[in-house]
């Protein structure tokens, strides 16, 4: 079974991304992988979709800009938590099981203190249905993310 809205378990994900977005007033939130693979994006007010081009490109901006050049450290556990105010790609993101960032993308001004507090209350069930999410065969499927399933 391919991961989308006939998925079960990543249907539960968006949604759950969808409601972290709308909790920070974000405009959308996501999962990427160390190796960029995007697990689920999740839209406020909008069904589960996988229509996410825009977000999929904002996301590819992210994984370059934050994951590549803190790559060695989250391999070797160190955890990312990183806030992103001014600009252009506004963000908020922790890392889970070793190899995973949920992340919440704003197009305004945030508070970097309130979003991080809704994203450590959201990160359990975010983690429980990432982790329980079967591999997939895009980017980033690879030895690191069979581990953290295993």
């Amino acid at each position: 079974m391919s991961l989308g809205p006939s998925h079960p378990v990543w249907t539960k994900l968006y949604t759950a991304l969808a409601s972290l977005a709308s909790e920070c007033g974000g405009t959308f939130a996501f999962v990427l992988d160390e190796g960029n693979g995007l697990w689920c994006v999740g839209l406020p007010h909008q069904a589960p979709t996988t229509f996410t081009a825009h977000e999929n490109r904002a996301a590819d901006r992210f994984y370059r800009d934050v994951i590549v050049p803190k790559m060695t450290s989250l391999r070797r556990g160190v955890h990312l938590d990183v806030a992103k105010v001014d600009g252009d790609d506004r963000h908020a993101a922790l890392s889970f099981a070793g190899i995973y960032v949920v992340v919440v993308w704003f197009d305004a001004p945030f508070d970097p203190s309130l979003v991080r507090a809704r994203l450590r209350r959201a990160l359990p069930e975010v983690e429980k249905l990432t982790l329980a999410l079967p591999p997939y065969d895009g980017p980033g499927t690879d030895e690191g993310a069979a581990r953290a399933r295993a």
